[in-house]
C-alpha cells in the first residue's frame, strides 16, 4: 500500500511511501471499524490544556451500538492536534488511509518525530511532504547511519520558522563499531549548514567527519548541543569562532563534548551562561572568555595531553565550576570570581597508590579556591584495601564552605575515618550532605579487619560547633552507617536537623528508631522507589536518545 505525499486534497498525486498493511494497531479495530482511541493519546507535551466539543462522546458512538467513523467531522485544527500526539511522523502519515477527510492532514503538521530507530530513507520526502506547511517548528531524528543527512539538513536550516529546533541523533557503525563489527565502515564528510532561524539545535553525529560553515549567523540560537564528531585541521580552528558572539550573538547554552581532531578551542562570548566541554581528548589550549557564564563544566578535556594544559577562563559571574580535569595554576588561569557558589571536582580515591596523578590536580583545585558556598566532593574506594595507601591525608586544605556534600562508592567499607577528616579540615560548615551510593546485594559491609576500619581509629574527639543540618541519603543501617552517625552525634552538639533516608532494602530498626528521641529535629524517610542516587554528571538534561540501543 502506498500512500501519496505531495498533495493535501486526496487527489493521490504527488510522491508515494510505502505504509505497512498491518493498519489495524492505529486506528482500526478487528471488526473493521473505528475505534475510539482518543483515550489512548499521551498528555500534550507543552502541557497545554486542548478542548474537544463536548458532543464527542455522542460522536463515538452510533445508534446500533457500534463505533462510528465521527472523528472526521471534527475541525481541521481539531484533527491535527489528535495527529501531534501520536508516537511519531510515520504513524501521523498512516491515518491517511482511513478516508479522503483524513489524507494529507499530516503533511500540515508543524512538527516531524522520527525516533529511534527510524528508515533515514524517509526523512527527505516528510519534508518535501510538508512543504507546503510553511512553520514547520520542530524536526526530531533518531537513526542509524544516515548517509543522506546532509541534503535533508540544509532544507531544514531553510524550513524552520524563527524560534525552532533541530534534534538530530545519527547511530553510525563508527560509534557502536565494537557491538556490530562495522570495521569496513568509511566515515562520511558533512558539511553543517548554518541555522539562521533555529533556537535550539542539538547535533549527536556519530563520529562523521564535520566541516562548519564558514559564513553566516546564527541569528537566533540559543542553545547548541554538539557531540560526537571529528573535526579536521580547518574545522579546528573554525569551531570557536562559529560559536563566539559575532556568528552567534544569543547563544547563551553550549555543550561540545566528545569531539576528536580539537588541539584548541577559543571562545569569546557576551551572551553564554552555561557551558560544558567534555571529553574533547587531547585539547591543549582553551580559552573562554564570557562575563554572564554562570556555570562551567570541564570533564576530562587535557588529562591525555603529552604536556601541561594551558588554559584561561574569564568569567566573572561565574557561580558553578565543574573542574573534571588536570590542573596546574602554573598554566591554568582563573579570573577573580567573587560570585563563585559551588565547586566540582574529580573523585577522589579514599585508598589508591600516592603517585596518582588526578588526586594532586583535585588538591592543588581545592587549595586554589579559598572560599565558596558549597563544595560537592565524590570519594572512591577499591573493593580490596590490602594492596592500597589511605590517600585523604594528602587534602590538607579546603576552602572556606558553608556546605559540605559527600558522594561515597564504598564498596561496603567505613565512611568514618574519611568525612571526618574533610570535617575537620573545614571547621565552619553549616549543613553536611552524605549520600552512599552502595548497592546492598552487592557490597556487602567489611569485616573490623580491613584498612578502612583501621584508620576510623584515627578519629578523635573534637567539636564541630556549629555544623546544624546533616542529610543522609541511602542510609544502609549497617554497624558501618550507626558507627558514623553515632560519633556525628557525640561531637555535633547543636544539630538542629537531621535527615535520614534509607535505602529501599532496609527497614527501621529499634536503634534506629530510638534516635527519633533526640532532640534535634529527626525525620527518618523510607525510599520505596529503588532510587539510585547519582551524582551529578552534567549540566544539561538528558535525552530519550540516551537510550538508543
Amino acid at each position: 500500500m502506498f500512500l501519496p505525499l505531495g498533495n493535501h486534497d486526496g487527489s493521490g498525486d504527488g510522491a508515494a511511501v510505502e505504509l505497512p498493511t498491518e493498519i489495524e494497531e492505529l486506528s482500526l479495530g478487528s471488526t473493521g471499524v473505528l475505534e475510539d482511541r482518543l483515550s489512548a493519546l499521551p498528555d500534550d507535551s507543552d502541557g497545554a490544556a486542548v478542548e474537544l466539543p463536548t458532543v464527542i462522546g455522542e460522536l463515538s458512538l452510533g445508534s446500533t451500538g457500534v463505533l462510528e467513523d465521527r472523528l472526521s467531522a471534527l475541525p481541521d485544527d481539531i484533527l491535527r492536534l489528535i495527529l501531534l500526539r501520536l508516537s511519531s511522523t510515520t504513524t501521523a502519515a498512516r491515518t491517511s488511509v482511513l478516508s479522503r477527510r483524513w489524507r494529507g492532514l499530516w503533511a500540515q503538521l508543524p512538527e516531524i518525530h522520527f525516533p529511534f530507530p527510524s528508515d533515514p530513507a524517509a526523512i527527505g520526502p516528510a519534508l518535501t511532504a510538508t512543504a507546503a506547511c510553511p512553520d514547520l517548528r520542530l524536526l526530531h531524528v533518531a537513526c542509524r547511519e544516515d548517509a543522506g543527512a546532509e541534503a535533508w539538513l540544509h532544507t531544514a536550516a531553510s524550513r524552520l520558522v524563527a524560534g525552532g529546533e533541530l534534534y538530530f541523533y545519527n547511530r553510525t557503525p563508527e560509534q557502536e563499531r565494537a557491538n556490530v563489527g562495522a570495521l569496513s565502515w568509511k566515515c562520511l564528510t558533512l558539511h553543517l549548514p548554518c541555522f539562521e532561524t533555529a533556537a535550539r539545535v542539538w547535533l549527536r553525529l556519530g563520529f562523521v567527519d564535520l566541516e562548519l560553515p564558514l559564513a553566516g549567523v546564527f541569528s537566533r540560537l540559543t542553545e547548541l548541543r554538539l557531540e560526537l564528531v571529528t573535526l579536521d585541521s580547518e574545522s579546528e580552528s573554525e569551531l570557536g569562532d562559529m560559536v563566539s558572539s559575532p556568528r552567534c550573538p544569543v547563544l547563551r547554552e553550549l555543550c561540545i563534548s566528545l569531539v576528536r581532531g580539537l588541539d584548541s578551542l577559543c571562545i569569546i562570548s557576551d551572551t553564554l551562561e552555561r557551558l560544558e566541554l567534555n571529553m574533547l581528548n587531547g585539547l591543549k589550549e582553551l580559552t573562554i572568555n564570557a562575563p554572564m557564564l554562570i556555570a562551567l563544566n570541564v570533564v576530562a578535556c587535557f588529562i591525555r595531553s603529552r604536556r601541561k594544559p594551558v588554559a584561561a577562563i574569564y568569567a566573572s559571574s561565574l557561580e558553578l565550576l565543574w573542574w573534571c580535569d588536570a590542573f596546574d595554576p602554573s598554566f591554568v588561569v582563573f579570573s577573580k570570581m567573587p560570585n563563585l557558589q559551588q565547586l566540582i571536582t574529580f573523585p577522589i580515591p579514599v585508598f589508591g597508590r600516592i603517585n596518582f596523578g588526578l588526586l594532586q590536580d583535585s588538591v592543588r583545585l581545592l587549595h586554589h579556591f579559598p572560599m565558596v558556598y558549597q563544595l560537592d566532593l565524590i570519594l572512591d574506594y577499591e573493593r580490596d584495601l590490602s594492596k592500597y595507601q589511605y590517600l585523604m591525608g594528602n587534602i590538607t586544605r579546603l576552602p572556606n564552605i558553608n556546605t559540605l556534600s559527600v558522594w561515597l562508592e564504598t564498596k561496603g567499607h567505613a565512611i568514618a575515618a574519611s568525612v571526618f577528616h574533610l570535617l575537620s579540615i573545614c571547621p565552619g560548615v553549616r549543613k553536611l550532605k552524605v549520600t552512599l551510593r552502595d548497592d546492598l546485594e552487592v557490597d556487602a559491609p567489611c569485616t573490623s579487619i580491613c584498612a578502612c576500619c583501621e584508620q576510623q581509629n584515627w578519629c578523635t574527639p573534637y567539636n564541630l560547633d556549629i555544623l546544624e543540618e546533616v542529610e543522609i541519603h541511602n542510609f544502609r543501617e549497617s554497624n558501618h552507617d550507626f558507627a558514623f552517625l553515632g560519633m556525628l552525634l557525640d561531637m555535633s552538639m547543636e544539630i538542629k536537623k537531621m535527615t535520614l533516608r534509607l535505602h529501599h532494602l532496609a527497614s527501621p530498626s529499634e536503634l534506629l528508631l530510638s534516635l527519633g528521641n533526640l532532640g534535634s529535629c529527626f525525620e527518618i524517610k523510607y525510599d520505596t522507589s529503588e532510587v539510585s542516587y547519582e551524582p551529578p554528571s552534567s549540566l544539561f538534561p538528558g535525552t530519550s536518545d540516551d537510550q538508543c540501543d
